[in-house]
């Protein structure tokens, strides 16, 4: 996608108004909304000014010092540079396009701790290995219609997974999740129910390098704003039932040759086809997997999910085709060889978890790093010489801070804002008196 191209879209499309949006560190989408001609006069070549106060606060709007320069530093203005590759016109809106944008400094430095800039420096670690990411994540959501103050109801009653009958009910949505995620450029190969009342999963193709987080940022927004205009609610919020199903966002990915372009993770020698590059990098990811955590569930909600019998991880494994595990190694072969790391929440950033996933797996490469022993013919949630998953965001976060290998290809100033802003969330939701304790107290003492 150039100039010439982004031009004759406006043109043909009519479009007045452009979205240049990206993801921040409180895992909000922000955005500003650009006339169509100033767009192309200006800000498709030298970007848009953006606050760079904007970049310490979390997810309530929050002012966190700690995330940033502080006061002393003044809060400069920073710049949101577009990336051409990303500019499409948005099929559920009038005369609207939406294109994703880098922030940089006013001269153009890419800030250090934002979201993409942080993942495109993994990226470009592995490429110094001569290796290329290709993946996509599975993302899991609910759906509600709006209630009343004492919550939401589901769209669709029940835990029928793949029911025809159940999804037959809410058809109507599924078209248009899967139309309106085509019309920007990212296509399903499937959607369904899910196991749990109101909720459901998508899977999309793969994509390369950064393109794989920029299709999820995108499929958020899509699924989100598709559902409110049938005048409903979806969340990517982990856990938003009580005993019912979690929000996963499983993330499938592989490596590629950057010199002869052949899947790096296979090998058809070895008894289970995985080359020493897969032992090694799949060997990291879960040697880091306390510290990735932090990215992959990055809120006090998203710990309600990882439990054990859930189908979602509580420890820290690995297995062909094992779903219990915390990485599950598919059966595909050859060019189709490739990871599921399972352990991602709805609700994480897809640039930093994807960012965590390949940097654990890319010191686990550098360092040889020994693959432990599959979990096979057991239950993997009984196993009990398997480390545990962090309980909860504080024991993750001090993983992450304690982290010198991924705090160095992540970014020291990113681990440290991140951090920051993620404390300060957890010390407000500690300083919170919840419905359930209300409810199970105020009587009784």
């Amino acid at each position: 996608m150039d100039r010439s191209e982004i031009e004759r879209l406006i043109d043909a499309h009519g479009i007045e108004v452009v979205r240049v949006t990206f993801n921040d560190n409180a895992n909000v989408a922000r955005a500003r909304n650009i006339p169509a001609r100033f767009f192309r006069e200006s800000v498709l070549d030298q970007g848009v000014q953006y606050p760079s106060a904007m970049m310490s606060v979390d997810a309530a709007g929050n002012f966190v010092l700690a995330a940033g320069a502080g006061f002393a530093g003044g809060y400069a203005s920073w710049l949101l540079r577009v990336d051409p590759s990303t500019f499409a016109v948005v099929p559920w809106l009038p005369k609207t396009a939406r294109v994703i944008a880098d922030l940089c400094t006013l001269d153009g430095t890419p800030v250090p701790v934002a979201p993409r800039t942080v993942l495109g420096r993994v990226l470009a670690e592995l490429e110094q290995e001569g290796l290329r990411a290709y993946g996509a994540a599975e993302h899991e959501f609910y759906v509600f219609r709006r209630f009343d103050a004492q919550g939401y109801e589901p769209s669709w009653q029940g835990v029928q997974c793949y029911s025809e009958v159940k999804q037959a009910e809410v058809d109507a949505l599924l078209h248009d999740f899967t139309m309106n995620l085509a019309g920007v450029g990212i296509h399903a190969e499937a959607a369904n129910t899910e196991y749990g009342p109101g909720q459901f999963e998508i899977s999309i193709q793969p994509r390369w390098g950064i393109a794989q987080a920029d299709a999820s940022f995108t499929f958020k927004a899509t699924i989100k704003e598709t559902a409110a205009h049938h005048g409903l609610l979806a969340t990517f919020m982990t856990k938003p039932l009580n005993g019912r199903s979690g929000s996963g966002c499983h993330f499938h990915h592989s490596l590629y040759a950057g010199d002869t372009g052949k899947n790096a993770l296979f090998d058809a020698a070895d008894a289970r086809g995985l080359s020493t590059i897969a032992k090694h990098f799949l060997a990291g990811q879960l040697h880091h997997s306390a510290a990735l955590c932090a990215l992959a569930n990055p809120t006090v909600n998203s710990y309600r999910r990882l439990r054990p019998y859930t189908f979602a991880p509580s420890n820290v494994t690995w297995g062909l085709e094992n779903r219990m595990c915390m990485v599950r190694v598919p059966n595909a072969r050859g060019e189709g060889t490739h990871f599921e790391n399972r352990l991602p929440g709805g609700d994480c950033n897809p640039y930093l978890m994807m960012a965590a996933v390949y940097a654990a797996g890319l010191d686990g490469l550098r360092r040889r790093l020994p693959l432990p022993a599959a979990v096979e013919g057991q239950d993997a949630y009984a196993l009990t010489d398997a480390p545990a998953l962090p309980k909860g965001l504080g024991e993750a976060l001090d993983a992450l801070r304690a982290d010198e290998a991924l705090t160095a290809l992540l970014g020291a100033e990113f681990v440290r804002s991140y951090t920051a802003l993620k404390a300060h969330e957890l010390a407000r939701f500690e300083d919170h008196v919840t419905d359930w304790e209300v409810q199970e107290y105020r009587e009784l003492f």
